[in-house]
């Protein structure tokens, strides 16, 4: 896969947790400055909804494209992230 098609695959799966979300009735909660694709974006939105309880860790795998130590990794990350900082949802 080309780097432009990656590209083109995760705002493609940035659109679909967007919607995931909206389908949620939370997309207010999400701040301005996250609501264009960018990968650190997306990583956001994966975020909130596995918090959110919208999606899996098998969605977070899908929509990130990564692995399972990856998405562990991830995971044990976003959980300090949480306790550091909040999230949106709070």
């Amino acid at each position: 896969m080309t780097p432009e098609e990656r590209t083109a695959q995760l705002e493609g799966y940035f659109r679909q947790v967007r919607d995931i979300i909206e389908a949620e009735d939370f997309w207010e909660r999400v701040p301005e400055r996250a609501r264009e694709f960018s990968p650190e974006n997306l990583e956001g939105l994966v975020k909130f909804a596995y918090f959110g309880g919208f999606i899996d860790m098998a969605g977070v795998r899908r929509l990130l494209m990564v692995d399972k130590p990856t998405a562990r990794h991830l995971l044990v990350k976003w959980y300090e992230e949480v306790r550091e900082q909040g999230c949106w949802l709070c």
